[in-house]
């Protein structure tokens, strides 16, 4: 399992996210990418973690293996839902808190791995 965080930065004080629960996966955090750069960054990856980043349907396009969108805040109005639906892509937010505000980034960051969590655990009951 493959996760890519597009842009942590985004996320207020000095936050981390918790490990997830599998023996193997793989983990790439970046501070913030280019636009031109996203597509390039998430081909590979399973889920894609966007804190204001918008996921449009050029990345779920090249994004081969992508199962789960988990927006790190409030906006989900930052994917392109109509894609991810129509590859069965999976998109979750964190919807009562607020990124830019240091009191609730850890949180953040732990409930986007609770959703996470929670989605791995509905994929190995379907196998």
């Amino acid at each position: 399992m493959n996760v890519v965080v597009v842009d942590s930065a985004h996320l207020a004080g000095e936050v981390d996210f918790p490990m997830i629960d599998l023996p193997k996966f793989g983990w790439q955090q970046y501070p913030g990418l280019k636009p031109e750069e996203i597509a390039e960054r998430c081909w590979r990856a399973d889920i894609i973690v966007t804190v204001t980043t918008p996921i449009d349907q050029a990345v779920i396009d090249k994004a081969f293996k992508l199962k789960l969108i988990a927006v790190a805040g409030n906006d989900g109005d930052l994917i392109d839902k109509a894609a991810a639906e129509a590859r069965g892509i999976k998109v979750t937010t964190v919807s009562d808190l607020r990124p830019d505000d240091a009191a609730s980034s850890q949180a953040i960051c732990d409930r986007v791995v609770e959703n996470i969590n929670r989605f791995i655990r509905e994929l190995e009951q379907t196998s």
